[in-house]
């Protein structure tokens, strides 16, 4: 069975950036870590910046390939995995060049969780979780920019993602109707 190299060089290359961050991973350690020359590493993804690229591009497709929430249970589950995916994003981007590195997988990140809220409080609405309400709009960009940045207490004090996680709900209950309401307390959100 043939090696399919350049994929195994974009999966290496996405844990190595996981793990370490942008900055701290250079061609020679992707190489490295798949026991290839950097020259055959090279042939593939010319600079760090095209593989960088091509994870983050990787990334979207995988992520777009991901249904949206369509329950309660499942829109928890997407808060936290963003918010600790998040937080993992700002662990690895603490100075400019990493920031500058991660800002292109960053904004693909970012419009795609922008859609699966989208379609995922469409659902909910056509399920008779949400009311259909002119404040949606308004509630959803703040939906999203809770997930995208935190709340003023973490960025400012370190506080918990976990009151994120609550302060979405605490948002997202002015939409509820009452079967909704009854749906949220089978979370326990206490």
């Amino acid at each position: 069975m043939k090696r399919d190299l350049k994929t195994e060089i974009l999966l290496t290359a996405e844990r190595l950036f996981n793990e370490s961050g942008c900055r701290a991973v250079s061609m020679r350690s992707i190489a490295e870590a798949l026991n290839i020359s950097v020259g055959n590493l090279t042939y593939h993804y010319k600079r760090k910046e095209d593989l960088l690229e091509a994870v983050a591009e990787h990334q979207h497709e995988y992520c777009r390939a991901l249904p949206p929430p369509g329950t309660f249970s499942e829109l928890d589950l997407f808060f936290q995995t963003v918010l600790d995916r998040r937080s993992q994003l700002l662990l690895e981007c603490h100075n400019r060049d990493d920031m500058a590195q991660a800002w292109q997988m960053q904004q693909l990140a970012a419009k795609h969780i922008g859609e699966l809220l989208t379609e995922a409080l469409t659902a909910l609405t056509a399920a008779g979780l949400l009311r259909p309400d002119p404040a949606r709009a308004a509630v959803e960009q703040a939906l999203l920019g809770l997930l995208l940045y935190g709340r003023p207490a973490e960025l400012l004090t370190g506080a918990d993602a976990e009151q994120t996680r609550l302060c979405l709900w605490q948002l997202l209950s002015l939409l509820l109707t009452k079967q909704g309401q009854h749906e949220l307390k089978k979370l326990n959100l206490e």
